[in-house]
């Protein structure tokens, strides 16, 4: 990377920390919550669903690793999940679990993909086919990059 690449790395790596992250997380679990709000579920919940396949079982580790969060967090998401009737544990012991979707987990994933769905759809409408062309590219990127530096054991 040349001096005039981190110069300008600096410069949008300041207006990405400028942009607070509140505004966009409100107006995300807001526009997500009126579209799925009919299923009791909030949109924390509602992530837990989308990572569920529709044709076989889950299980909390994976889930958990999927999530990329605590398994507390997917501990009690999916009690709630379970609870409410839009999973069950197909698990034969007690101590596992293998999470498979109900039809009422099914219809609310559903709910849940076409409100993602209309929710980047709107985000996105201003954009270029060319501009939506080189986001995409530079997300490559980025997850390529990402994936690289987690295999690495020490970081830089």
């Amino acid at each position: 990377m040349g001096s005039g690449d981190a110069t300008r790395s600096k410069a949008f790596v300041e207006r990405l920390l400028d942009m607070h992250p509140q505004p966009f997380k409100s107006f995300f679990s807001r526009f997500i919550t009126e579209r799925v709000g009919d299923t009791g579920l909030t949109e924390s919940q509602i992530v837990f669903l989308l990572v569920l396949d529709t044709d076989g079982g889950m299980s909390l580790k994976d889930m958990t690793e999927k999530m990329g969060v605590h398994k507390s967090l997917t501990t009690r998401a999916v009690k709630h999940l379970l609870d409410n009737g839009f999973v069950i544990n197909t698990a034969e012991s007690g101590k596992e679990h293998s999470v498979v979707l109900t039809a009422k987990g099914t219809k609310a994933r559903k709910a849940a993909i076409r409100a993602f769905s209309d929710l980047f759809e709107l985000i996105l409408e201003d954009l270029t086919d060319e501009e939506l062309t080189v986001m995409e590219q530079a997300m490559s990127k980025i997850r390529h990059k990402m994936e690289e530096l987690s295999s690495k054991e020490q970081l830089p």
